[in-house]
């Protein structure tokens, strides 16, 4: 991990308020635990006082920015040792102090919060490092074939995750022999060097697919933070993005459509995160009423408008961007603002698929949901 990283993957000072909470919450807490754990040492109290504070005051200093690793290790400790707490108490007030004779001295000395944070970071570097096929099916009575399509998302290719990983997922959607593929966003990062970025979109363009590949921006891919990151400056320009992409046989929809067989209008939508450079159109503006006889699939980066797309005629919208949380509890702030996160939604007479992506943002382990492509079959 590069040591810039630990400390920030980005700041949005929107979200000071929130590393502010947590870090007086943890901070407290940290501050009474270890307290709690030097009271049999041979420190002064006046020392004790001191380690106690100054773990309290770092603790509190790491939570300052919500989207650092150290934010998120601290976090995760915290949850360990409370965790820790819970097993504690159950010991002794439900169990009666009976068996594991031990538990007192090494719930005290934090062995036992350390040894359920070890769980948690190898689960999350698991969960980083495997990806998985998940599946839909749905029917329609707009056409009478079968179609399979393919949804990548979240790649940001050489960041977080192992390049091999992409290339034996790529392998593994060639042996599906899709109708269609779609790459929603975020195939690159703000970290991605251009060779890797022309490598990747080289690695798409093998698929053979049946009507094609199709590709809509995400939020990264045209590195717009990169202030935020350690190389201070775009490692391609949108020119050589754009040719990249092309000259692999991928096809950009932004704020367009295509026609598929006549059954299927598929509109690649604007990344919502571009307002300010280019109001994106509503789904209205692109299709036509014609159009709405057949099957209108809406593939947009991020999970909005779909009230819009559903009210406009859209039957099914895939979209991406939350990945999933990712990291504990970011899933259930999302849910809390009512975003869709991760699976299958229905709204009216339109499903909603939203998938976490192929690997992760900026923190190297998952904890929450999984890294996957997504198979979609319509009949």
């Amino acid at each position: 991990m590069n040591p810039i990283h630990f400390f920030t993957l980005g700041y949005f000072q929107e979200y000071l308020i929130i590393g502010i909470i947590f870090g007086i919450i943890i901070g407290t807490y940290a501050f009474f635990r270890i307290r709690y754990a030097l009271n049999d040492s041979k420190f002064s109290k006046n020392k004790r006082l001191i380690i106690s504070a100054a773990i309290a005051i770092l603790a509190f200093l790491f939570c300052l920015n919500v989207w650092s690793n150290a934010a998120v290790l601290t976090l995760y400790l915290f949850l360990a040792s409370v965790a820790a707490d819970i097993i504690r108490l159950i010991w002794k007030y439900v169990l009666k102090d009976k068996y594991l004779k031990g538990l007192p001295k090494i719930h005290k000395k934090g062995i036992l919060a350390f040894a359920i944070f070890a769980i948690i970071m190898i689960h999350g570097i698991y969960g980083m490092n495997h990806i998985d096929l998940t599946e839909y099916n749905f029917t329609t009575d707009k056409f009478d074939n079968h179609y399979s399509i393919v949804f990548v998302s979240d790649v940001h290719y050489n960041t977080v995750q192992n390049p091999d990983l992409v290339r034996e997922s790529i392998s593994k959607i060639n042996d599906l022999k899709p109708d269609m593929v779609i790459l929603g966003g975020d195939i690159c990062d703000d970290r991605t060097p251009k060779e890797s970025m022309k490598e990747v979109f080289k690695e798409f363009g093998t698929i053979n697919s049946t009507y094609g590949t199709y590709y809509i921006y995400g939020n990264h891919d045209r590195q717009p933070y990169k202030t935020d990151y350690e190389n201070g400056h775009r490692t391609y320009t949108d020119a050589e993005l754009d040719h990249a992409i092309k000259s692999s046989g991928i096809k950009i929809l932004e704020d367009q459509k295509v026609t598929i067989n006549d059954d299927i209008v598929l509109v690649g939508r604007a990344d919502a995160g571009w307002y300010d450079n280019a109001p994106r159109k509503d789904l209205n503006q692109i299709i036509t009423k014609g159009e709405l006889s057949k099957y209108i699939l809406v593939a947009d980066h991020q999970p909005t408008d779909a009230d819009v797309n559903c009210m406009q005629g859209a039957d099914l919208m895939v979209s991406c961007h939350t990945h999933g949380g990712q990291v504990f509890p970011y899933e259930q702030f999302q849910q809390l603002l009512g975003v869709a996160t991760y699976g299958e939604y229905e709204l009216e007479d339109m499903k909603i698929v939203v998938s976490p992506g192929l690997t992760g943002w900026g923190w190297p382990y998952r904890n929450q949901e999984k890294c996957e492509y997504v198979l979609i079959n319509l009949n």
